[in-house]
């Protein structure tokens, strides 16, 4: 009898005993997955920026993971370095769904909004602006600085004329059809993908009533394209556009040859043969391009015209003007007589060339 009671009051002691032990043990695991949670929690939570510059740029490659990609961010200082980061991702949904691309950060972020930002698709755009007035072969050059594939990788969406068949059945490439603008591209956007959008803009700035004002004028298309892209690379200033605009059309009307230079320049770079100066030689190069040797427009656009030209092409200024010379300062001395225009290109042109040469002279001599 004694001993079962001695048996009972053991196990009552060790029952209490283990009580103790799990109440302890369990205030020691609450505090610890407490503690944790905090931390969890705080560095979610608390916007984070450990990058020097005013913005910084973090590519996520095809395929990475949230592993990867946590790695990447906390190596430009987009996120805290945390042990337990990936174990929040999981718990939170965000270690799945993230999105290729490159992404921007200028401002401290909570890691749940970067991860959120990414999640998204929120990538960062290279706003890249073509000039007005550029040959194609310019604006692949320039496209390809910025990243976005080699010049060469542009030839077979150049030529694919099936873009714009029902605005110029004549074309054979799509020269005067890639609209200067400024474009938001992603890093990786390929060719086709540019220069339809380069297309697809040029169709909505010439859209319906442009077509039929340039039916209305006597143009097809092509020919307005091409008396735009003329009409641009002669002007640097576009309150000039009309005024070069209605010399053209006077000339057109006239039947004068246009004698524009530029076309004799488009000539010569079709020929690899442009090396940034224009000669006396170069005017009576054999070329349909060549408007000082042939009579009207030349067969295609010279380079790609922005509004203002293609505007201009279509509504000139009213003036009986024939000729115009460039005043070295970006804009034109216009005439409406071969005389006035002669006396023009010896004021602007021969009379201050004439100058440098003795200024030169002069300064050479007296080294001498």
């Amino acid at each position: 009898m004694r001993t079962g009671r001695l048996i009972e009051t053991g196990l009552l002691g060790l029952r209490r005993r283990w009580k103790v032990v799990l109440g302890v043990g369990g205030a020691i695991l609450l505090f610890v997955f407490g503690t944790l949670a905090i931390r969890i929690v705080l560095w979610a939570s608390i916007p984070y920026r450990g990058y020097g510059g005013a913005y910084t740029i973090v590519e996520i490659p095809e395929g990475a993971g949230a592993a990867r990609a946590l790695r990447l961010l906390e190596r430009h200082g987009v996120v805290k370095p945390f042990a337990h980061a990936l174990t929040y991702l999981g718990m939170t949904g965000r270690s799945r769904g993230i999105k290729a691309g490159e992404f921007s950060f200028n401002r401290p972020m909570t890691p749940r909004e970067v991860f959120d930002k990414i999640i998204a698709g929120d990538v960062y755009y290279h706003k890249v602006t073509i000039l007005e007035g550029l040959r194609s072969d310019e604006i692949f050059d320039h496209l390809s600085r910025y990243g976005f594939g080699a010049p060469d990788g542009y030839h077979e969406a150049f030529q694919d004329v099936s873009l714009i068949d029902d605005l110029d059945g004549e074309a054979v490439d799509l020269e005067g059809y890639l609209f200067p603008d400024t474009y938001s591209l992603q890093k990786g956007t390929g060719p086709e993908t540019i220069v339809r959008m380069m297309v697809s803009r040029f169709r909505e700035v010439f859209g319906p009533d442009r077509i039929e004002a340039a039916r209305e004028a006597g143009f097809t298309v092509r020919e307005a394209v091409t008396l735009a892209s003329m009409i641009e690379r002669e002007t640097a200033h576009a309150e000039e556009n009309e005024l070069v605009s209605s010399v053209f059309h006077n000339r057109l009307k006239k039947r004068m040859r246009l004698q524009c230079d530029p076309t004799v320049i488009y000539a010569l770079a079709m020929r690899n043969a442009w090396d940034g100066n224009i000669r006396k030689r170069d005017l009576s190069i054999d070329s349909r391009y060549n408007t000082y040797r042939y009579f009207g427009l030349p067969p295609g656009p010279i380079g790609n015209p922005g509004g203002g030209a293609l505007a201009a092409a279509l509504e000139p200024a009213e003036t009986d003007f024939l000729y115009f010379v460039s005043k070295n300062t970006g804009r034109h001395h216009f005439s409406r007589t071969l005389e006035e225009h002669n006396r023009a290109v010896w004021e602007y042109q021969k009379k201050p060339y004439r100058l440098r040469r003795l200024a030169r002279t002069r300064k050479e001599s007296r080294k001498n």
